[in-house]
């Protein structure tokens, strides 16, 4: 039976470990924690007995942060940290920016998470497998006050009809970022259809201006551009593949790749963006060596400081029309390990994450898209960022939502399709007869 246990555990590590390449919000890659002991399951493990209520004791709670966003992230958490602290002076936070890829299946091998860190909901299958193998808490019988979400934000937390993690608050797409001097320097407005927005590309390319900035070494980054045309061009086609009543070789979706890899080929992305990392494709955007950058909105304080005379724009399809990949933030959507000897401190932070002084501490500091009527947007850029006609799909998501263990078709875009379509290896065509391949269709 012990030898039984091992092989499953293992088996869902190895799992875990080909689904945790980050998704929608720019986790990057970083140190990993150093390699622990063999793999476990969780097992419950009481905390030390008191004579205090649970509620009084003087407990210390270990909380990973998104070691991916730390520049971002790092002076909101310290200001929503202290007024947890405040709230709460029983409860010590150890706050690091420790959780990437890595260092959470280190963790989950090692069973030896902390007992708080952050997940991604419903955006990727993670936080389901993770439940489906008890490494987290279930939250329901907190009875949590939900009073201010809709359903979809309650859905992003929820499995089986339990409730795993903090909800979600504000909205994450992808948006041209523009500097506004160039444009008007070389008679360019904010695009209102396609052929505007390629118009535009092409008088900055003939001005000896570099477009689009794109960091081609980053792996999610370079891709952007695809996640924010994928809905301005196959919205419908990708909905009608993901619930099996359509094909990703539907034209309209390689028509959609085919344009990523026209902007690759025109030089719309400079000369040396395969050799770019994100560091590099942003010095070049915010110091007037491109005109723009294909980014998400949770990099909009990035852009903002920067100091640049800043536009936005979501990109229009061949209609006019403006629709956006649509994603909630994980960047306060926290869960409570299964093996936390704190839980009920634990679930205090994420009432305190669920709470409108810790969401607005974060809306002052970097400027997200609420998704909350009472969260007071930080300025008129953030209201910039929510102008569209409608919120698409994620076709990260649907390729999740098409894949299996044996094929994870996400993992074919973002490592063997989008390389290839830079690179000129493939065509539109090509890539979605790729992915076409490596998709699980739901049988009808």
């Amino acid at each position: 039976m012990k030898l039984k246990r091992l092989v499953i555990v293992i088996a869902f590590v190895a799992m875990i470990g080909a689904l945790l390449q980050g998704c929608g919000n720019g986790n990057k890659e970083g140190n990993s924690s150093p390699s622990a002991s063999a793999p476990a399951s969780p097992s419950a493990s009481a905390p030390a007995e008191s004579s205090e209520p649970p509620s009084e004791q003087n407990v210390t709670l270990k909380v990973w942060g998104d070691l991916g966003n730390q520049a971002v992230l790092e002076e909101p958490f310290k200001k929503i940290n202290a007024a947890f602290a405040a709230k709460y002076p029983n409860i010590k936070l150890e706050y690091d920016f420790a959780q990437n890829d890595q260092s959470l299946n280190v963790a989950l091998q090692a069973n030896e998470l902390p007992d708080l860190f952050w997940v991604q909901g419903d955006k990727t299958s993670k936080m389901a497998e993770m439940v489906k193998n008890g490494f987290l808490k279930d939250l329901t019988s907190y009875n949590l006050d939900l009073s201010r979400f809709a359903d979809s934000e309650k859905t992003y937390c929820t499995i089986d009809g339990k409730v795993y993690c903090s909800l979600p608050s504000f909205f994450d797409t992808n948006v041209v970022y523009y500097n506004k001097d160039l444009y008007e320097k070389n008679g360019i407005k904010s695009p209102t259809n396609w052929d505007e927005f390629v118009q535009g590309l092409e008088t900055l390319k003939a001005a000896g201006v570099t477009p689009i900035a794109l960091a081609g070494k980053s792996e999610w980054d370079r891709a952007w551009p695809v996640f924010a045309l994928a809905p301005a061009f196959a919205n419908a086609q990708l909905k009608a593949a993901q619930s099996g009543d359509g094909k990703m070789t539907d034209p309209a979706i390689a028509d959609m790749l085919q344009s990523f890899r026209d902007f690759a080929d025109k030089g719309y992305f400079g000369k040396d963006f395969l050799a770019q990392d994100y560091a590099a494709a942003q010095f070049a955007f915010t110091n007037g060596k491109a005109a723009g950058i294909i980014d998400g909105t949770w990099a909009n304080a990035t852009y903002v400081d920067s100091g640049m005379n800043l536009g936005r724009f979501s990109i229009p399809n061949k209609d006019g029309k403006k629709i956006v990949q649509s994603s909630y933030s994980n960047f306060m959507t926290y869960a409570v390990s299964a093996n936390s000897k704190y839980p009920d401190q634990a679930v205090k932070y994420i009432e305190f994450l669920n709470s409108l002084e810790a969401q607005q501490i974060l809306e002052d500091a970097i400027g997200l898209v609420p998704t909350l009527k009472d969260i007071v947007a930080k300025d008129e850029g953030v209201k910039e960022l929510a102008v569209f006609d409608e919120a698409g799909v994620n076709i990260y998501s649907v390729l999740t939502a098409l894949s299996t263990p044996e094929s994870n078709a996400a993992d074919v875009l973002m490592k063997d399709v989008i390389p290839k379509l830079m690179t000129s290896a493939i065509t539109g065509a090509e890539g979605a007869a790729t992915l076409d391949k490596a998709a699980k269709y739901p049988t009808k």
